[in-house]
């Protein structure tokens, strides 16, 4: 078995299922899980195995960076495809959700109501990763200031900044950044976010024109664009209706799945990868689960939870290999050895992620008073 072996994200898909199917029986989460049968039930379970990928990709540049020094994938293309296959469906169940909604609502779009349901949505967690990641920080750093106090708390700013600003050495640890190597998305999240009002307003009529022609020229400037892109598109196809049933035929069923297994194509240009991650998602959008998996209990169980295992599995990642590497070089290790160990970071980050989204999340998502609504709600289905 080689470290860029694709059978071990599978495997450790597997194991975080067992450990969702696990959940799925307690009594909190087959409370959630009662009656979450909905329209858009398999994008809630597709979110948990996007993060999977993403952990499966940065599982692979944790060990460049503790044996080349490097935050790489180096010898893993499915591993660095996997990481970027999660992240540009991550904005595309943004877009979609989001657009649906501007759709839907139209002139009555509450701006206000939308910013306050995401700092309600996103805040919460992502301050409890950062003061996570700061305590690694100070563990790593001995307990000990190495940086005067005016530059530590220039370090600091990045960490409190969304993704807006890139993290660096922080107090003496050179490799903090790998703490929270996700955060960067947050920052396109939250530009999205702003932006949305004012493209509500071009959302309908011949405004429309001008807002494709604006999506088309932004997306060349920066290819994160067009995953925002496809999920608006998929939202117009389902608001419209414009394709039915169609997409339900059974003999369109491999069509998704081949779609998917082609975005793994080494060499594929990013116009391929973007048009083939469009395919798959229009017909995620519009029911497919992967003939039931997404649409499992195990599936969206991860799903709920996939915010907290986006934002804490860097952090978990970070302190079971730097232990590990304190106790034998991490290229000293097999393989299979490794992808052992990040099998355990996986396992406890899922376990921790769920423990996050009852006592963090939850509690913001559905406020006292407020009615609850099934994990699998379309209107509570958000990035990661």
């Amino acid at each position: 078995m080689t470290l860029a072996n694709p059978a071990a994200w599978f495997a450790l898909c597997a194991l975080c299922l067992l450990i969702g199917g696990a959940l799925a029986r307690g009594e909190f989460f087959r409370a959630r899980l009662a009656g979450s049968a909905g329209r858009f039930e398999a994008l809630d379970g597709l979110r948990g195995f996007l993060a999977l990928g993403v952990l499966g990709g940065h599982a692979v540049y944790m060990h460049g960076l503790h044996t080349l020094g490097l935050w790489d994938a180096g010898e893993g293309p499915f591993y660095d495809r996997a990481a970027d296959v999660g992240v540009s469906l991550f904005f595309a169940i943004t877009g979609f959700l989001f657009w649906l909604r501007v759709l839907r609502d139209g002139p009555r779009f509450d701006a206000r109501g939308f910013f306050a349901s995401r700092l309600r949505r996103l805040v919460p967690m992502y301050a409890v990763s950062v003061a996570m990641a700061l305590a690694v920080v100070l563990v790593a750093s001995g307990f000990a200031l190495h940086e005067p106090a005016v530059t530590l708390l220039k370090q600091l700013r990045p960490w409190l900044s969304f993704g807006f600003m890139t993290t660096g050495e922080t107090d003496g640890v050179r490799d903090a950044h790998a703490i929270n190597a996700v955060y960067w998305t947050l920052a396109y999240e939250w530009m999205f976010y702003l932006a949305l009002p004012l493209l509500a307003l071009f959302a309908h009529g011949r405004w429309s024109l001008l807002l494709v022609a604006a999506a088309l020229f932004f997306g060349t400037q920066s290819p994160v664009v067009f995953n925002f892109v496809s999920g608006a598109l998929a939202a117009v196809l389902v608001h419209r209706r414009t394709l039915g049933g169609l997409l339900g035929s059974a003999w369109l069923a491999p069509l998704p799945l081949a779609a998917l297994a082609a975005c793994f194509v080494p060499g594929l240009p990013a116009a391929a990868l973007a048009a083939l991650l469009s395919v798959v998602f229009i017909f995620v959008a519009h029911g497919c689960s992967f003939f039931g998996l997404l649409r499992s209990s195990a599936a969206k169980v991860l799903g709920a939870i996939s915010y907290s295992l986006y934002l804490t599995h860097c952090i978990v990642l970070f302190v079971v290999v730097r232990w590990a590497h304190q106790v034998v070089p991490i290229g000293a290790l097999e393989p299979l050895q490794y992808w052992l160990l990040v099998a355990l970071a996986a396992a406890a980050t899922v376990l921790l992620s769920a423990c996050t989204f009852r006592h963090v999340e939850y509690p913001f998502i559905h406020q006292k008073g407020a009615p609850a609504r099934p994990m699998a709600d379309p209107a509570r289905i958000q990035v990661a």
